[in-house]
C-alpha cells in the first residue's frame, strides 16, 4: 500500500468534494480517483459512497481514517527527522536552449533552496522530458513542451518572444524586419519546440519562404548554414544557448507582423507529493 494513496483518501475524506481535493493535492481529478479505486482494491471494501450530488465516507471509510492519519503522520515526522540532517536528492532536467532571464531566475530560485534539496541538472530535450518523469529516471524539468499528458503536472513560468537570427552582412541598419523582407529566404529549423504553428507555416509559405528539411544538430553547424546565405533561424530572442553568438557576424531582429513565443514550463509527477511541494515552491519564486 502506497504512502500516497493514503494522502489522496485522507484529502478526499476531509474535503467530500474529489475536485477540491485533486486541487489541493495539485493533480487531476481522474488521477485521483484512479488511486483510491486502487486503495480501494487493496483493502478489500469501498472507502467512499459516490454520487453526482455527494461524496460521503463509508463506514470502512470511516474506520481507516484514524490509522490513516497515523501512518501518514509517522511517515512524515520520519522524513522531517532525516531532511534534517541531508538535503533531498532532486535530478532537473533542462532543455536544449534556454533564455537567459529563466535562466538566472532558476540558478537563485534552486540557491534558495539549496539547504533543503542538491539539485544535480542535466540536460535533455523537451520532447523526451515527460516520459523521463514517468519512469522516475528525473524529479522535476525545465520543458518547453507545457502540456506533459496523463501523471505528469505542469505550470507556464515563462514565455519569451522569438526572432530571426540572419548573417550581420543583411539587413544592415535595420532594428525589425516583415514577413515580405523574408521573400526568396529559407527557414532553418530548430530544435523541436520551436516547430510553428500552421498559421506560421502558412504564412511562411505565404510570402515565398521555403523550410529546410533537416534540423540543425549545433550551434556550430546552426551558425555554418546561415553565415553568408539568404537563410534564417526562427529562435527567442532571449536564448542562452545562443548568447554567445558573434553579433558582428549575426544579428537578432524582431518580425514585426509574426507574433511568436515560445513557453517555458516546470513539469513534475502528478503523484510525488515530495517534489510537488518542490516544484509549488519553484512556481512561487519563478512565475511572472
Amino acid at each position: 500500500m502506497e504512502i500516497y494513496h493514503l494522502r489522496c483518501f485522507l484529502a478526499v475524506a476531509s474535503e467530500l468534494d474529489f475536485t477540491k481535493a485533486a486541487q489541493a493535492l495539485q493533480m487531476s481529478v481522474p488521477a485521483l480517483r484512479q488511486r483510491i479505486e486502487v486503495l480501494e482494491t487493496e483493502v478489500g471494501a469501498p472507502l467512499f459512497d459516490r454520487s453526482t450530488q455527494y461524496v460521503r465516507l463509508t463506514p470502512a471509510g470511516e474506520r481507516l481514517v484514524p490509522q490513516a492519519f497515523s501512518i501518514v503522520s509517522d511517515v512524515d515526522a520520519l522524513r522531517d527527522q532525516l531532511a534534517d540532517e541531508q538535503p533531498i536528492a532532486v535530478r532537473v532536467a533542462v532543455p536544449e536552449l534556454l533564455g537567459s532571464d529563466i535562466g538566472d531566475r532558476v540558478t537563485t530560485a534552486l540557491a534558495d533552496l539549496a539547504s533543503d534539496y542538491t539539485c544535480n541538472l542535466e540536460h535533455l530535450r523537451s520532447a523526451d522530458m515527460a516520459a523521463s518523469l514517468r519512469a522516475n529516471h528525473i524529479d522535476l524539468a525545465l520543458s518547453h513542451i507545457p502540456s506533459a499528458g496523463a501523471e505528469v503536472d505542469s505550470v507556464v513560468i515563462a514565455t519569451e518572444p522569438m526572432g530571426v537570427l540572419v548573417d550581420a552582412t543583411l539587413f544592415t541598419g535595420r532594428t525589425s524586419i516583415r514577413l515580405a523582407d523574408l521573400d526568396g529566404f529559407t527557414h532553418i529549423r530548430g530544435p523541436e519546440h520551436w516547430e510553428l504553428t500552421h498559421d506560421a507555416r502558412t504564412a511562411l509559405s505565404g510570402k515565398g519562404i521555403d523550410e529546410s528539411m533537416e534540423r540543425f544538430k549545433t550551434i556550430d553547424g546552426l551558425l555554418m548554414m546561415l553565415r553568408r546565405t539568404r537563410a534564417f533561424l526562427l529562435a527567442p530572442v532571449d536564448s542562452e544557448g545562443l548568447s554567445a553568438v558573434d553579433r558582428t557576424e549575426f544579428r537578432f531582429l524582431p518580425v514585426e507582423d509574426l507574433n511568436l513565443e515560445v513557453s517555458t514550463a516546470l513539469l513534475w509527477r502528478a503523484d510525488d507529493a515530495r517534489f510537488g511541494r518542490l516544484a509549488a515552491d519553484l512556481t512561487a519564486r519563478l512565475a511572472v
